[in-house]
């Protein structure tokens, strides 16, 4: 872990322009330090690469719906008084032999100065995108737009490698999709010994609307309870079925009438489908993950200092859930502090490093129960962890945070929407989960939200023992019902509860 990141981070809001092939977008991000979440995302699908395949050129009704998104955009981002706004402008808009006039136009009738990314900076910008979402990031990233695809390498914090292909679906046909008549020019632009410019492949992380649309359709034909897109994993095998499906002529049937999906998106899902397919059997990954972030994740970790970047950015969004209270903050510190001394001592579900880190998180946030009702707020906390902005958690690490908290809160084993629990969690791993949770409530009811409190407390395993160690002149703290909860954590861990004190002076 990097920093005990007890001070809380900076805030800022930025926003991004994001001029696509298919959808021009307006994203406004609320920065905590490291970690940064969308606070409001509008898009319109203008679909200005739509022509390239035909004409070279940028769509042009295109081309006016993305105008006049541009304009609502430019002053959108004034009305807000951002701290900064940053564009991306990508295949389309680098390709189309007539994107340098509508830069021009742009240009003369908002002030933004447009400059279209070139095929690399875009592949490692997409790749920085899945980094600041999950910094463990390590296999393979695509990115599939409108008209291009992105392959670059990331591993150990780095992105590497990156190319651009021209394979999205206005590269590639107008009007009826044939998976049989793609596959094999798709086949021919890779090539056949693409695998050996890529030598971490074990994971494929796919960004972009397509793939992440099909993520969903995918999560509730199979009833998948976590309904979150993001980090959504799953094996090759089930990865080969999905895209199988979505690029048969049932599946592609099916996708192009698949409800609340418009018909502008749902005509890139069996190409989707079709790209998928080629790059599993192209790099033979063990792995499949729906990326937690892209090119504007990317663009916004580039804006970020350096001395940003090496803060946690799992604890920093936890702090700032929490309502960047600093006595929150310092209190989840605190009890973090407070129970490493057992951490060797409890059971748990990942190694000690994940293990560890999940703590810090939940301890973190704590805060967010204040004030709440509290016959609602274990229900609140609980669905936070599950589907708020927390960067570098897997599905079955937010199931677990989530259980955690919602012990922390409330002594009943069972969380509501338990189904999620049940599918990602073994009943160790959830003892586990509860265990940590019981130790986090009984952390707070003893320091009665104070930090400073905890400093006269050593809790300690001795043998057959929990021991809870008092300085002499707070012991008085320690009454029948802060007792209880740590009885209560004895008996999880299956010790008995001993109480000590030692005579140092006062709070």
């Amino acid at each position: 872990m990097k920093s005990d990141q007890s001070n809380i981070p900076q805030q800022q809001r930025i926003g991004v322009i994001d001029i696509g092939s298919n959808s021009v977008r307006f994203v406004v991000y609320s920065i905590s330090g490291a970690a940064f979440a969308p606070v409001y995302d509008e898009k319109v699908l203008a679909g200005l690469g739509r022509d390239l395949r035909r004409t070279g050129k940028l769509n042009p009704d295109g081309r006016v719906q993305a105008l006049a998104a541009l304009k609502r955009f430019t002053l959108l981002a004034k009305a807000q008084k951002l701290d900064d706004v940053l564009i991306a402008a990508t295949a389309a808009m680098r390709v189309a032999r007539d994107a340098p006039e509508f830069i021009v136009q742009v240009k003369e009738q908002t002030g933004l100065d447009i400059s279209p990314l070139s095929g690399e900076s875009e592949a490692l910008t997409s790749a920085l995108g899945v980094i600041a979402g999950e910094p463990r990031a390590l296999g393979l990233a695509a990115d599939l737009g409108g008209a291009s695809l992105e392959l670059v390498q990331v591993g150990n914090g780095r992105v590497f490698g990156g190319v651009s292909h021209p394979l999205g679906p206005f590269s590639m046909f107008e009007d009826g999709f044939d998976a049989g008549e793609l596959r094999p020019q798709i086949d021919s632009i890779l090539g056949g010994n693409i695998a050996q410019d890529y030598p971490i492949i074990d994971t494929l992380y796919l960004i972009g609307g397509a793939w992440r649309n099909l993520a969903n359709i995918d999560q509730k034909r199979n009833r998948y309870p976590l309904r979150v897109a993001y980090n959504y994993s799953f094996g090759a095998g089930h990865a080969r079925q999905l895209a199988n499906w979505a690029c048969s002529r049932e599946g592609s049937a099916e996708l192009l009438n698949w409800p609340n999906i418009s018909k502008r998106r749902a005509d890139t899902l069996p190409y989707g489908g079709l790209m998928l397919s080629v790059l599993l059997d192209k790099f033979d990954p063990n792995h499949v993950v729906i990326a937690p972030g892209g090119l504007r994740d990317g663009l916004v970790y580039q804006y970020l200092s350096k001395q940003v970047k090496d803060r946690v950015a799992l604890f920093d969004a936890c702090s700032s859930i929490a309502g960047q209270s600093r006595g929150g903050t310092k209190l989840g510190v605190a009890v973090f502090s407070f129970l490493s001394a057992i951490h060797t001592d409890l059971p748990r579900a990942f190694d000690l490093d994940t293990e560890n880190r999940i703590r810090k998180a939940a301890s973190l946030l704590i805060g967010m129960g204040a004030g709440l009702h509290p016959s609602h707020r274990a229900k609140i906390v609980y669905e936070i962890a599950l589907y708020g902005p927390l960067p570098g958690l897997t599905h079955k690490e937010r199931a677990y945070l989530a259980l955690m908290l919602f012990r922390a809160y409330r002594s009943r084993k069972t969380p509501p929407e338990n189904a999620i629990i049940q599918h990602l969690l073994s009943e160790s791993e959830q003892l586990s989960a509860q265990i940590y949770g019981e130790a986090i409530r009984a952390a707070v009811v003893l320091s009665g939200r104070s930090a400073s409190v905890l400093k006269c407390f050593i809790l300690s395993v001795q043998s057959e023992y929990l021991v809870l160690a008092a300085n002499k002149s707070a012991e008085s703290l320690v009454i029948e019902r802060t007792r209880t909860h740590f009885e209560g954590l004895a008996i999880m861990i299956r010790k008995t509860l001993k109480l000590e004190t030692w005579a140092v002076n006062g709070l």
